[in-house]
Order: structure tokens, then C-alpha cells, then sequence
């Protein structure tokens, strides 16, 4: 064997033992007591390994291990620098306070005595928080390749193989045997202590390995009377066995590797595979009871429309049994006006949300009105949203009446002196694009139709509901009318007496005769 003598070879297995170099654990903090009163001031540690440690300044002893190790003056230099340190330990846990613990020194500005039994502490803590240290590896390296240069040439070569190979260097041992290009034959009565590892090159193993053999690139003989404590790792590796002993496992890494993406593949080509077909399925099934879906959807849509309808007209009921001033006034607005009406429902929409807020944070500043600020929270869009209903149905009115006058089939039971149905009908009217739509939508080949139909509806649903919206922003919910009324009474009346007057003029003229001009 050939011990490493250089720098430039011992880099080389450094290199290839990469996955073996281990960091250092440090001692971990579990758990940590700090008791501080005017007498004492006492820190105890506990350590993950059942290590214990007591330090602290006590009724003017200092305790290591509850053991006293000499005397302060409480208030003193020492006892001041101590509770500050107990200070800081308090906000800190596992590796931040042992840090902290290890890097505290004695502050300058303690002499005497103060800083004898400071450095006790200090020393102390650094015997217990310092880190165990781990056995330094042993690598003994054997080579047949033209000496230390062709040892760290095939070293070099073998090294974008091994990235592929990391699993059969992992947790070996901290003594190592590795042999570089050559072949390696362990005798009957030779024992190899560690692990032996063997690159690019054969082994023939008749005595005993107290470790794990790793062989990259050649062949392992384990041969009658051989034995292996440990694992046997081969990578690009063949194995022989003649009655010879493994204590522990065969791993074929590349072997191992290969069959992990090979399992990786077939597994996603079988979810490819089942989602393709699950797609397939799917579609086949969708156009078998496509005609049906198309029915049961479009019935859906009509009664869901039709629901809205009843809803809207329960609305508009509540309306017209206690508000049918406010429902004529704002329809007169609406059809007198409805350009104008829709640019001040339009600018009053926009407006809303400003409005909201702005509104909220004037009752706000003020300390009488933060009552109202807080009622105006949930008022102000429950009254925007009445106003958008007034203002749908005083519009819907209006269609219901232009329905009744149009002449058109099925209109005939709209009756212009009942609001309900004049109101109905109008509701009917402005849903009707909707309905026609989910009609349409089921015969095939007529979504785009179906699309221009809902789009007129939300078109017009959207202008109605600005006209409306308007209408009841200029008439202040129907209070103050944009036009007068006309009235009927009065207009009867009228009618009353010109009749009246044309037929007591006919009568006082004598037959036959004719006034002259």
C-alpha cells in the first residue's frame, strides 16, 4: 500500500469520496433554564446527548455544577457582565444561544479576581457547547497506472461516471482502502479494516473485509471462505460468488437506477395511457347523450328565466300595492326621456362607489354622525339596489304597454289598465331574448345564434336598467315628477261637458233651418 504523500493525489480521492466528507454536528440545545432574582443568577443547560450543564452566580458563590469555584460581591463587575449575557440567552434558542455562549469572552474591563472566575465560565461553556470531534477519515490509496500521475488521471476520467454513481459511496465507513487501475486480491488469512474500494480494476476476496466493498468498472470475486461485513456496491460491476459471506446487501446502482426509470416511464406511459382513454370515453359518451344534454339544458335555462320573471313580478306586486305614485312617476320619466335618463343612470352608476366612500368618511369625521356612518354601510347599497329595481320595472311597465299596443300575437291578454300585467308582460318581454336563446340552443349548430340572442338580452337588460336607474336619479325615487301627470278626473270632466254643450246646441236650433253663417 502506498500512502498519499502529496497534495495533488490526496485532492484525487478526495474528489471521488466527495458524498463521504461529513460535517461536524453541533452539541444541540433541547432545553435551557434562566433563573434570575437579586440573589442569584443561574443558567442551566440542557443537550440532545443527556449532557447537562449549571452555571451561576449565587447568594455570592460562583457554581459550576452546582460546585463552587470561588466568590463575587453581588452588584459587582462580574455579576453585571453575567446577567447581561443571561439577558440575551433568554431570546435565544438551540444554535443561535449556543452560538451565542460559545463566542461570550470576559469583557475587558474585569480584573482581579472578577476575571479569574470569569474565564472559569467561559471555560466552562466551551468544554461543554464545543462540538464532538468526528474521527478523521483514513484513506489508503493503492495505484497501478504509472504512478501518482496515472493515478489521478484515471481518478480524473472516472469522475463525470461517478456523479452517476454517488449511491455506492454513500455511508462508508472512516477508514478506506482504495485501489486506482489495478487489481486487488485479499488473501485466506488477510483482513482488510474499513471498506475497500476498487475503481476501474478486479477483485478477488478470499479473506475477510470488516466494511463495505465498492467496485466501479471490473468484477468482484468473492471466493470460498471470504467474507464482507457490510454491503457490496457494484456499479458497471459484476459479481462472482463461491460460497463466500455477505453480512449485508448486494446493490447493483446502475442496475438500480436504470430499473427506477425504467418503473418512471412505464408508470407514466400507463397514466398517458388511462388519461387518453378516459378522454376517449368521455367524448364517445358525450356525443351519445349530446342531443339530450342539449334538451335538458335548454329546459333549465327557460325555467330559470321564467323564475326570475316570477320574481321580478312579486317585486313589482310590492311595488304597485305601496308605491304606485313613485312606479308612475319614474315610468313617465323613462318614456318621455329615456336618452337623457340613460346618461344620468349611466353617470350614476360610475358615481356609486365614490360616492360610497366618500359619504362614509364624511359621517366618519364628525362624532355625531358615526352612528349613521356605521347604518350607512349596509343602507346605501341596499337603496342603490332598490332604485335599480324601481327603475327596471318602471321600464319594464313601459314595454308591457308598447306590447299591448303592438298588436302582436300572444300579447292580447296584456291589459293596459291593469299594471300587473302590463308590468308582466314587460318583464316577459325584455327576458325574451334569454328564452329564445336556451331554445335555440337546443338544435345543433346554432350557437352562434344562440350567442347573438343573449348578447341582445344583456344589452337590453343593461340599457333598462340605466334608463330606470336614471329615471329614478332625476325624479328622486319618483317624489318629484320630471312631467305632469294628466288627470284624469279632470279630463273626464272635460269630455263631460263639451258633450253636453254640443248636444244643448243641437237642441235649441229649430229643424229645417240652418244658422247663417
Amino acid at each position: 500500500m502506498l500512502r498519499s504523500r502529496s497534495a495533488l493525489l490526496g485532492l484525487a480521492p478526495a474528489l471521488l469520496l466527495l458524498p463521504l466528507a461529513g460535517k461536524a454536528q453541533e452539541r444541540e440545545v433541547v432545553s435551557k433554564e434562566v433563573s434570575v432574582g437579586r440573589s442569584e443568577a443561574a443558567l442551566r443547560l440542557e443537550f440532545s446527548d443527556g449532557g447537562t450543564l449549571a452555571l451561576a452566580l449565587r447568594d455570592g458563590a460562583v457554581m459550576v455544577d452546582d460546585e463552587p469555584v470561588g466568590s463575587y460581591d453581588p452588584g459587582d463587575a462580574l455579576d453585571r457582565t453575567w446577567r447581561l449575557l443571561l439577558a440575551e440567552a433568554v431570546a435565544l434558542e438551540n444554535g443561535p444561544l449556543t452560538e451565542a455562549l460559545r463566542d461570550w469572552s470576559p469583557p475587558s474591563a474585569l480584573e482581579g479576581e472578577d476575571l479569574t472566575l470569569a474565564r472559569k465560565l467561559d471555560e466552562a461553556l466551551e468544554s461543554v457547547l464545543a462540538a464532538p470531534a468526528e474521527p478523521e477519515p483514513v484513506v489508503s490509496l493503492s495505484g497501478g497506472a504509472e504512478g501518482e500521475a496515472g493515478v489521478v488521471r484515471v481518478l480524473l476520467n472516472q469522475l463525470p461516471r461517478l456523479a452517476a454513481f454517488g449511491d455506492a459511496f454513500e455511508e462508508l465507513g472512516p477508514d478506506i482502502v482504495l485501489h486506482v487501475d489495478e487489481d486487488v486480491e485479499v488473501a485466506g488469512e488477510e483482513t482488510v479494516s474499513g471498506s475497500l474500494v476498487v475503481i476501474q480494476g478486479d477483485a478477488r476476496i478470499a479473506g475477510t473485509v470488516e466494511g463495505d466493498v465498492v467496485v466501479v468498472d471490473g468484477t468482484l470475486d468473492l471466493l470460498e471462505g471470504g467474507s464482507v461485513s457490510g454491503d457490496v456496491r457494484l456499479a458497471d460491476a459484476e459479481l462472482g460468488l463461491d460460497e463466500g459471506a455477505i453480512g449485508g446487501d448486494v446493490v447493483d446502482v446502475v442496475r438500480r437506477e436504470l430499473e427506477q426509470v425504467v418503473r418512471d416511464r412505464l408508470r407514466e406511459e400507463l397514466r398517458t395511457q388511462i388519461r387518453n382513454e378516459v378522454r376517449a370515453s368521455s367524448r364517445s359518451t358525450s356525443g351519445l347523450f349530446n342531443p339530450l344534454r342539449r334538451i335538458a339544458s335548454g329546459i333549465g335555462g327557460v325555467i330559470q328565466d321564467l323564475i326570475a320573471v316570477v320574481i321580478l313580478g312579486l317585486i313589482g306586486l310590492g311595488v304597485v300595492s305601496f308605491a304606485p305614485r313613485n312606479l308612475d312617476v319614474v315610468a313617465e320619466t323613462a318614456r318621455r326621456s329615456p336618452g337623457r335618463a340613460a346618461m344620468v343612470g349611466l353617470a350614476g352608476a360610475f358615481l356609486l362607489v365614490p360616492v360610497y366612500v366618500l359619504g362614509f368618511i364624511a359621517l366618519l369625521v364628525t362624532i355625531v354622525g358615526i352612528p349613521v356612518a356605521v347604518a350607512w354601510l349596509p343602507v346605501f347599497p341596499l337603496a342603490a339596489l332598490a332604485a335599480g329595481l324601481l327603475g327596471y320595472l318602471a321600464v319594464a311597465r313601459n314595454v308591457g304597454e308598447w306590447l299591448a299596443d303592438s298588436g302582436y300575437r300572444y300579447t292580447d291578454w296584456i291589459r293596459k289598465s291593469n299594471t300587473m300585467t302590463t308590468l308582466t308582460g314587460g318583464l316577459l318581454g325584455l327576458m325574451a331574448f334569454f328564452i329564445a336563446a336556451h331554445v335555440l340552443g337546443m338544435v345543433p349548430f346554432f350557437g352562434f345564434f344562440r350567442g347573438l340572442l343573449e348578447f341582445a338580452g344583456v344589452t337590453a337588460a343593461i340599457v333598462a336598467v340605466l334608463i330606470g336607474f336614471g329615471a329614478v336619479l332625476l325624479t328622486r325615487a319618483g317624489r318629484h315628477p320630471e312631467y305632469r301627470a294628466p288627470d284624469f278626473d279632470e279630463a273626464w270632466a272635460h269630455a263631460v261637458d263639451a258633450e253636453r254643450e254640443a248636444k244643448s246646441e243641437a237642441g235649441a236650433q229649430p229643424p229645417g233651418e240652418t244658422s247663417d253663417a
